[in-house]
């Protein structure tokens, strides 16, 4: 397996109070990975951006201004177009982290740092991190706690590094940096800005999000609803977080990508309806052998679980229940389907009693139609 090396910077910081304006509601890990042998081409990259956009000599997310949105998308479609690499965030809720342990910034690094670095273990079989130096007082202290703690080397798995630097001594971390701030905006509710969600709608067929703690950071939401739309929305959020609490997440990998990614398009938008076009764009980047009908049949499997995943009549795509007219519409749906079959079944069950003079008459005979001959009778 081609080796990864990844790239490591955050958005945020770790300090608990959250009572001023201004302070940071969200705390963002970002990784930008790349493969090893695109290294080199990566700082050419980088180097000609930096000239190009008359930056200096570094990519600094900081100094790009809001105002200057339009080149920030411009460098960002320009990283796209010539380099591949994926990203991984994770996003930290920092109002609901409890104890006193996580308030406590050294804690709080090692602790999220070493949750961030952990899942790559299981991706890929070699790599080379590289993350951004966060407190000059305990970087060591930080290096060796994840190294011990999250850098899983073993007789066949040796090829496995773990350092921390200044993104002017490596100068790729400033991608990472770059695509923080890209990010940032639209998952830190503190300081979003609503333009920032073009960026993340080019980045979002590469990108993978996990949340700490798995509650949507938008569902104080819920509390504006109508009461029925409270429940559906509070129901599917709560069957969500108890898919991923579960060891199904871990085992099902295709149906928590898919889920997680519908679950962020209903964050930014509860009504958009996600095309089998474009989960089969962002899935790919996973799985890459995935089908379009494989997609298909996952949605099956995670709606046979109870998961509130609906279509609407004559309009393509999935979305997740956000308000009880989302059910009912789902329903009509499938209405649509069911009651014409049991019409056919229940006119050519009709034609076979009268013509044989009920002779033959499955629904009335055959034990294995009893059900069948129920839905009949209700229609």
């Amino acid at each position: 397996m081609i080796p990864a090396n990844i790239y490591i910077d955050e958005f945020g910081n770790a300090h608990p109070d959250l009572s001023k304006k201004g302070d940071f509601s969200h705390f963002i890990y970002t990784s930008a990975i790349i493969k090893d042998p695109d290294t080199e081409k990566a700082r050419k990259i980088l180097q000609e951006i930096c000239m190009k956009y008359k930056l200096g000599e570094n990519l600094e997310s900081r100094n790009i201004k809001n105002k200057n949105f339009r080149k920030r998308k411009d460098i960002l479609l320009e990283l796209m177009e010539k380099l591949d690499f994926v990203v991984d965030v994770m996003v930290i809720d920092k109002s609901k982290l409890s104890g006193d342990g996580l308030k406590t910034k050294k804690v709080f690094h090692k602790y999220f740092q070493s949750l961030f670095v952990e899942k790559y273990n299981h991706r890929y079989e070699s790599y080379s991190i590289h993350a951004y130096r966060v407190g000059e007082t305990f970087t060591d202290e930080l290096r060796d706690y994840v190294v011990r703690k999250s850098v899983n080397r073993d007789l066949f798995h040796q090829d496995r590094n773990f350092e921390i630097a200044d993104d002017k001594d490596e100068k790729l971390i400033q991608l990472a940096d770059f695509i923080s701030g890209c990010l940032g905006k639209v998952f830190c509710t503190s300081h979003f800005d609503r333009q920032y969600i073009e960026l993340f709608n080019l980045l979002h067929a590469r990108t993978s999000i996990t949340y700490f703690p798995f509650e949507s950071y938008l569902t104080r939401e819920i509390e504006e609803k109508p009461e029925l739309d409270r429940q559906i929305m509070k129901m599917n959020y709560q069957l969500i977080e108890k898919f991923f609490d579960s060891a199904k997440a871990e085992k099902a990998r295709e149906k928590a990508r898919l889920l997680e990614y519908l679950r962020f398009q209903s964050e930014l938008n509860p009504n958009r309806l996600v095309s089998t076009t474009e989960l089969l764009v962002y899935l790919n980047n996973f799985f890459p052998a995935i089908k379009s009908e494989r997609i298909r049949i996952l949605i099956r499997d995670l709606r046979y679980e109870g998961l509130f995943i609906v279509s609407h009549s004559g309009k393509p795509g999935y979305k997740l229940a956000t308000r009880y007219s989302d059910i009912s519409e789902h329903f009509n749906h499938f209405l649509k389907y069911v009651v014409p079959m049991l019409q056919k079944v229940k006119i050519l069950n009709e034609t076979l009693s009268q013509h044989s003079f009920n002779d033959i008459n499955p629904i009335e005979k055959d034990p294995n139609m009893q059900k069948l001959k129920e839905l009949v009778a209700g229609i």
